[in-house]
């Protein structure tokens, strides 16, 4: 990725972050809502998809910061990450009580 003074959209590297992370729960939320199982317990299953995302987002930032030479550590990538993982899980919850899968 160019460095984002050289990008016409400013914090560029945020918004991907965040739409990454919120597909991620958004995706996983869904498949869980559409599967047939007894004793469905989708909203926890939710949060804990939510809890994942944003511990994933912390791990990686810890990785590069700690284990991979060259790499920025950045606690705004983090906070981009858990607010994509938030909307994600949001929009997922109004879609599935919009259209009562859980």
């Amino acid at each position: 990725m160019p460095k984002e003074e050289k990008t016409f959209i400013p914090n560029l590297d945020k918004l991907i972050h965040a739409t990454l992370f919120g597909s991620f729960v958004f995706l996983w939320c869904i498949y869980y809502s559409t599967r047939k199982e007894k004793n469905n317990h989708a909203t926890s299953r939710y949060v804990l998809i939510l809890i994942i995302a944003c511990l994933y987002g912390v791990a990686t930032e810890l990785m590069q910061k700690y284990l991979i030479p060259n790499r920025d550590y950045d606690i705004y990538d983090i906070m981009a990450d858990s607010v994509g993982a938030l909307l994600g899980y949001i929009f997922v919850r109004l879609i599935v009580n919009r259209m009562k899968i859980s």
